[in-house]
């Protein structure tokens, strides 16, 4: 707490000038930005939010190129050791998820977040409930979540009797009748399955969870699409990793019927994710100005207003209005477990190896 605190008075004390003529700065930090003239962005992989953030951006900047790469977390972790060990810093900022800012951040790659937040309407963590909740990693000093909703298991009530999916919750997989008919997404690989595996643990318990790979015969897939694509042609009925009923529009209007639920909204039945939103700032960036700038843009009222409302992702920004699937929506003053938090990580690992050793039984 001390660290942070200190953080937030740096924040608070470092630049008051800025803080008080926010206008006058901006526009001295686009001009500087534009004789940069580029900004190098380790970008989200879903491409509605990196497409949302490469128009929006060309329109209120079209001086600065923003060179967007989108790599899988590892790839991108070994590149930057190799780039590092040769003494080239090519990369500003990152905007995706957050496993490599976490390595990043202890192998001495990032540079603290708070201190480059000087418009005030960005730099209020009341506006955001919190830095300590707004910063996931655990020294609250590097990676931000700029999204929070709730992710859950998902199921077909037209396969599944909505009464007993309320009744048993995700214990309702463990059924004989739907042995085979569970998928999910890889929880061995970094992104939505390997987070959902925390709370399939947790609802299940060690035997549920053994039950559910070694007698339910849950499919493993290695993509998000594949989980949303059997859920839509009913070959499965509950779905876990994805947000499947948010990814199930393009099926429904096709003409696909399916009737898509998550297994609650209490924090029982879900956890709290930010969906691989995540903003972390690299040291001795090559384009420091436009680094400042675009962190300040991408984290404004109307810039997560209307990304919120592209990727039906919700904001976690207190003033953003709830988007997408009402079921999404965090229950007001709810504790939720957060398993995307670094603190978290021991306690996935440890499910993973679990898992591991589960699916190699069951092979």
């Amino acid at each position: 707490m001390r660290g942070l605190l200190a953080l937030v008075v740096a924040a608070t004390f470092a630049c008051p000038a800025l803080a008080a003529d926010w206008p006058a700065e901006r526009a001295r930090l686009v001009e500087a930005a534009e004789k940069e003239g580029t900004l190098t962005v380790f970008a989200l992989p879903n491409p509605r939010t990196r497409e949302f953030v490469l128009r929006e951006w060309a329109q209120a900047f079209p001086k600065i190129a923003l060179q967007a790469t989108v790599l899988d977390q590892n790839p991108f972790i070994a590149r930057i050791r190799t780039e590092r060990s040769a003494e080239k810093y090519l990369w500003d900022v990152a905007f995706s998820g957050h496993p490599a800012g976490y390595v990043l951040a202890k192998e001495g790659a990032l540079d603290p977040l708070l201190p480059e937040l000087v418009d005030p309407e960005v730099n209020d963590p009341a506006v955001w409930g919190g830095w300590e909740q707004a910063f996931v990693d655990e020294g609250a000093k590097y990676v931000f979540s700029m999204s929070a909703y709730l992710a859950s298991g998902s199921y077909n009530a037209l396969m599944v009797p909505p009464e007993k999916a309320e009744r048993l919750g995700p214990r309702v997989m463990l059924e004989p009748e739907y042995k085979g008919k569970a998928i999910w997404h890889d929880p061995l690989s970094p992104g939505a399955g390997k987070t959902q595996s925390f709370f399939v643990r947790r609802a299940l318990g060690d035997d549920g969870l053994r039950k559910l790979i070694l007698e339910q015969k849950v499919t493993i897939v290695a993509q998000q699409h594949q989980v949303v694509e059997a859920v839509a042609r009913g070959t499965a009925y509950f779905g876990l990793g994805p947000p499947v009923k948010m990814l199930m529009a393009p099926y429904v209007q096709a003409g696909v019927k399916a009737d898509v639920r998550t297994f609650g909204r209490e924090p029982g039945r879900a956890v709290l994710t930010h969906g691989g939103q995540t903003l972390y700032i690299f040291n001795k960036q090559p384009h420091p100005n436009a680094t400042r700038l675009f962190v300040n843009w991408i984290l404004t009222k109307d810039i997560q207003t209307k990304m919120a409302e592209v990727t039906t992702q919700g904001s976690r920004r207190h003033d953003v209005p709830p988007v997408g699937d009402p079921e999404l929506v965090p229950i007001a003053g709810a504790a939720y477990d957060a398993p995307q938090r670094e603190s978290y990580q021991a306690k996935l690992d440890a499910t993973g190896d679990m898992v591991r050793e589960l699916l190699r039984e069951a092979k």
